[in-house]
């Protein structure tokens, strides 16, 4: 049996008929509940789900448990289902990991386990008995990887939610809407439930989006970090107010900050060193926010490597001071973004 993403599992799960077992896995816990759920709507018979549906918890597991429940016959239906969530897979007892292999080796059936796990960041390439798990899960059943989307499949996920609800939404709109929202799946969708019931029918426009839908930490940092390059002192710290009016966490900002100044000194780097940005990706993990990298590029251009590594030693020294001092945190963030906007005029 085979290795889905969630798109194949869906398209099988609508074509074909249910396996033993599935192990969902992946940092796409929207997509992942998808999955779990149209499992469930096929395997429980509507009306039996007290007689047919067993859930565990994987913090407290018992396996001898999961495995009576699977070995037993459903009522009134064809299927019961045992679903384990966020099981530690790689840190299961000997004991625990020979129950499951044993019920994996002969599955009953008419039983369908589901192993759900987002919890934990399964990687079966660094670990020898997660690989094993999966190609045991595999043989039986299916093992599926929920891994987040890039921002051209977000882009057409929500043009195709929208065009089901009646509404039309452009591919730059859609775009620009993943930019402001974030990259988060369960975020869009959420985002998107407010555009349709605010436009009802019709075309979504750019203004739709940014009247209703609200601006991600990730969007209004880098609106700051562009800001603090390239706009000027009013910008830069209305935008840093806007922060502190959310109650976001000044660590959070700050980690983000960051985050924007690493992205654009790699970049200066790559440049410097006669590279492009499909070199950037093949050496850091950008799946899914390969954006980033491109906005970076496109940014970096007038700005030394000089004044960027300025730009980052000041927020090393800001990421001390809110950490090891009782410094304001409000006055540590406004001194910083001074500091980096006095390093920009002087070209550092």
């Amino acid at each position: 049996m085979p290795f889905y993403d969630d798109a194949e599992l869906l398209h099988t799960l609508r074509e074909g008929e249910l396996l033993p077992a599935y192990l969902i896995y992946g940092k796409e816990t929207y997509l992942a509940e998808v999955c779990l759920q149209r499992i469930l709507e096929k395997a429980v018979k509507k009306g039996t789900e007290n007689f047919n549906l067993r859930r565990f918890d994987g913090a407290s597991l018992d396996m001898a448990a999961v495995r009576s429940e699977a070995e037993s016959l459903p009522l009134m239906a064809a299927y019961k289902c045992v679903v384990v969530h966020n099981p530690n897979l790689e840190k299961l007892s000997k004991s625990d990991s020979d129950t499951l292999q044993q019920i994996l080796a002969d599955p009953n059936p008419s039983t369908v386990l589901v192993l759900f796990v987002t919890a934990f960041d399964l990687n079966p390439k660094k670990s020898a008995k997660l690989q094993k798990l999966m190609d045991q899960v595999a043989r039986v059943g299916a093992v599926v990887a929920c891994q987040p989307k890039t921002r051209s499949d977000l882009t057409r996920l929500l043009r195709q939610k929208f065009q089901k609800a009646g509404c039309e939404m452009s591919s730059y709109t859609a775009g620009a809407m993943v930019d402001r929202c974030g990259m988060a799946l369960k975020t869009l969708m959420a985002e998107s439930d407010k555009l349709i019931a605010y436009r009802q029918s019709g075309e979504i426009t750019l203004a739709d989006v940014e009247a209703v839908t609200h601006k991600s930490l990730d969007a209004s940092i880098y609106d700051l970090s562009r800001a603090m390059l390239q706009k000027g002192r009013t910008k830069a710290f209305l935008l840093l107010d806007e922060l502190f009016a959310q109650r976001q966490e000044p660590t959070v900002i700050l980690s983000a900050i960051s985050s924007a100044f690493v992205d654009l000194y790699r970049a200066k780097a790559a440049l410097l060193a006669g590279k492009d940005a499909k070199d950037l990706l093949a050496l850091f993990p950008y799946r899914g926010r390969e954006f980033l990298v491109k906005n970076a590029f496109r940014d970096v251009a007038p700005y030394s490597a000089r004044t960027l590594r300025g730009c980052l030693e000041t927020l090393a020294d800001a990421d001390l001071a809110l950490k090891s001092s009782r410094a304001d945190p409000k006055i540590v963030l406004e001194q910083t973004v001074a500091q980096i906007l006095d390093l920009k005029e002087e070209g550092r």
